[in-house]
């Protein structure tokens, strides 16, 4: 066993700083989706606890990176105390964007991952 070296794949990776980038942009998204999703539903009964966790999202320097998800969460919480039923729909929106965002971001995270490996044979059966 002295001769054989056990390969892992993160092994095969080129540069793990680029993932690592990619996972903390998809840990975030997530964070901020779960929020929004909390602000929809407590919108009814707190308007200016969600108006003010909402403008934490806003202000946020991170958020700046979407400005179309940003822009949505502008218009959102400048109608959060008038309209509740217009803030979830705005809410629900923005929840797929988030969503669409976090699929590309996987998607460009396994491409960095597995580059140069899908063309290597498999082992076993196929």
């Amino acid at each position: 066993m002295e001769g054989t070296i056990k390969m892992n794949w993160f092994k095969f990776a080129k540069d793990f700083s680029d993932r690592n980038v990619i996972n903390a942009k998809i840990r975030y998204l997530q964070k901020i989706r779960e929020s929004i999703e909390y602000n929809s539903k407590v919108v009814f009964q707190s308007g200016t606890t969600v108006k003010n966790s909402n403008y934490s999202i806003i202000t946020s320097s991170k958020i700046t990176s979407y400005p179309s998800l940003h822009e949505l969460l502008i218009q959102a919480d400048s109608i959060a105390l008038d309209s509740p039923w217009r803030f979830g729909e705005l809410c629900a929106e923005a929840i797929g964007k988030i969503d669409q965002l976090v699929f590309g971001l996987k998607k460009e995270r396994e491409d960095i991952t597995y580059e140069g490996k899908k063309d290597k044979p498999k082992k076993g059966w196929v």
